[in-house]
């Protein structure tokens, strides 16, 4: 085994330079490292020592076979946790395990039936509104329509007297987030009576008000509506102790949801049409395939079977623009061997889909968008462990699979309607990351009438 460190930058300066690119040029830096530096680089950062993790095998070393060992580096998930208490994002062990046992069964293949009604119900709705020529954020219009589903689908509830504060608490969350966990261990305290601070502390409550108000409602009712809520509500560990959820672990559960679960995917929808929108020849065949399986009816779930291009496009989106683009970092509690290499206790350990998905080594012609390397006859041919979206072991993303279906029918019901272009001199859309990747300044787009 070897002692020495891994390759990776130099700097004299006690890794602050190091540091001020990482913070300031955050997505470049990844990249450079995952490209120059080989599958496992290493730097300092004053007395924190740094690994970041390039190559899909020691990816599943450390997420998979060695999962027990690299625990969430608790600086980054006690941020998260003042808004998602101890929900799965946050929590570990057998706490971590049991909420996965109770939270599982609301993501059932049998339940998505209702969930794509949903979805094709409220992008319907969010279409109605549009205007042929009339010029739109369609990454916000994005994030309408996906905490409309999450809302619906998570609680039953309409949202439309609420959705602009909701709307302003999530957009605060993306924001806020990132800024503390890049930041961590090194974030000013709450309490402090600044702007950032106080927009925070509101946007906590205003989420936690709405969800532990439903919650309620629902506790007195004991009606089963068919929603996530009444999963978690009713759900009982059967392979434990045999009790279901507290009303703070559903509180728990349900914000975790409701904040994932629209962020990456409006994140993750808007990139989709920007990409469309450059590459004419992708939308013309994706158009084609839409007009083909579905006509003018709208689309439900199984039609998901025959969307086989649709599929590919959502694909190659997210591996160019990831949502997920960076993993929780973990931190060994004693020294761990990977790659050849010791990575001692304590260390934090990073690992970026960003920069796995845009490496060479792994995907040819790596920068281009080309929905066909998802193909059945190519998609054999990536190397295992390299397209990681949603994370990789035991604790992949709960939702990957309603995400996944989620933007799918999104992006055809709308191509049943309109097609969407950028207004015109819209130069190149500079990526933002923030806890998902977000279309810097917004996505100026224009409907198409079709």
């Amino acid at each position: 085994m070897k002692r020495e460190y891994p390759p990776g930058p130099k700097d004299r300066s006690f890794g602050l330079s190091t540091a001020r690119r990482f913070r300031t040029r955050t997505l470049e830096f990844i990249t450079d490292l995952s490209r120059n530096y080989g599958d496992l680089a290493y730097f300092p950062i004053g007395p924190y020592r740094i690994y970041f993790v390039n190559h899909p095998t020691l990816v599943r070393e450390v997420l998979v076979t060695k999962a027990k060992q690299f625990p969430k580096e608790p600086n980054s998930t006690k941020v998260l946790s003042q808004i998602d208490g101890q929900g799965l994002a946050v929590t570990k062990g057998d706490v971590w395990l049991r909420q996965r046992r109770l939270v599982q069964p609301a993501f059932h293949v049998r339940r998505f039936n209702h969930y794509a009604d949903i979805t094709v119900e409220q992008t319907r709705r969010l279409t109605e509104r549009w205007r042929s020529g009339v010029a739109l954020n369609v990454a916000d219009e994005m994030t309408h329509q996906a905490l409309d589903v999450i809302a619906k689908a998570l609680f039953d509830v309409e949202i439309g007297d609420q959705v602009e504060q909701l709307r302003e608490a999530v957009r605060i969350f993306a924001e806020t987030l990132f800024s503390e966990v890049s930041s961590a261990p090194f974030k000013l305290p709450d309490w402090l009576p600044l702007p950032a601070k106080r927009r925070k502390r509101w946007a906590i409550q205003t989420v936690d008000t709405l969800i532990r108000g439903i919650i309620r409602e629902r506790r007195a009712t004991g009606e089963d509506k068919g929603d996530l809520l009444s999963m978690l509500l009713l759900a009982v560990d059967e392979v434990g102790n045999g009790k279901g959820m507290t009303d703070e672990q559903a509180r728990d559960e349900a914000v975790t949801l409701f904040r994932a679960g629209h962020d990456s995917t409006a994140a993750g929808l808007a990139w989709i049409w920007y990409l469309l929108a450059r590459h004419p020849e992708v939308e013309a065949r994706l158009i084609e395939e839409v007009d083909e399986v579905l006509g003018s009816r709208p689309a439900t779930y199984a039609d998901l079977s025959r969307l086989t291009y649709a599929e590919m496009v959502v694909k190659e989106s997210l591996r160019l623009y990831p949502p997920t683009w960076a993993l929780f970092s973990r931190e060994p509690g004693a020294d761990v061997e990977v790659g050849g290499y010791t990575i001692p206790r304590g260390a934090k350990v990073f690992i970026f889909p960003w920069g796995i998905h845009r490496n060479p080594q792994f995907f040819q012609d790596a920068e281009k968008f080309d929905p066909e390397r998802f193909a059945a006859d190519r998609v054999e041919q990536m190397t295992p462990g390299a397209y990681i979206p949603y994370g990789l072991g035991p604790h992949l993303c709960i939702g990957a699979s309603f995400a996944s279906m989620q933007m799918l029918l999104t992006v055809v019901t709308v191509l049943q309607r309109f097609r969407l272009a950028l207004v015109p001199g819209h130069g190149p859309v500079e990526p933002e990351p923030h806890i998902a990747i977000r279309p810097k300044g917004g996505l100026q787009m224009v409907p198409v009438c079709r």
